[in-house]
């Protein structure tokens, strides 16, 4: 009869979780591909460990978003390493790592990750 109006916050967490790995993984293929630009333009040496490395860190956060979605295990752990690779880029990436964390265990508590969902 009584309903909360409000939103579950584990639901709420997975899903800003998810947007947070898509907003990093746009982000690094654009600055990929700005830094390739500037090695073909010539205004700087292109560094190939620093390309290949950041479309993999791309590539990586895509794959994690699509996992956290689906709400696999292995992706809230992927995203949980993530996170603490983060919270070393000081300043942003500790905001960035705190807010993964916080999201992931919101999403964890609400058993979110535990159940079998089809996809």
């Amino acid at each position: 009869m009584f309903e909360s109006l409000r939103p579950d916050p584990g639901e709420r967490g997975l899903t800003r979780a998810a947007r947070i790995f898509d907003v990093l993984a746009v982000l690094s293929g654009i600055a990929s591909i700005l830094f390739l630009l500037l090695a073909f333009i010539g205004d700087r040496p292109a560094s190939t460990f620093r390309l290949l490395s950041n479309f993999a860190f791309a590539a990586l956060a895509y794959v994690i978003a699509r996992g956290i979605e689906r709400q696999k295990p292995w992706a809230k752990w992927l995203g949980y390493v993530f996170a603490v690779f983060e919270l070393m880029d000081v300043p942003v990436g500790t905001v960035i790592g705190i807010a993964v964390i916080v999201y992931l265990h919101r999403a964890s508590k609400a058993g979110l990750f535990g159940a079998r969902v089809l996809n």
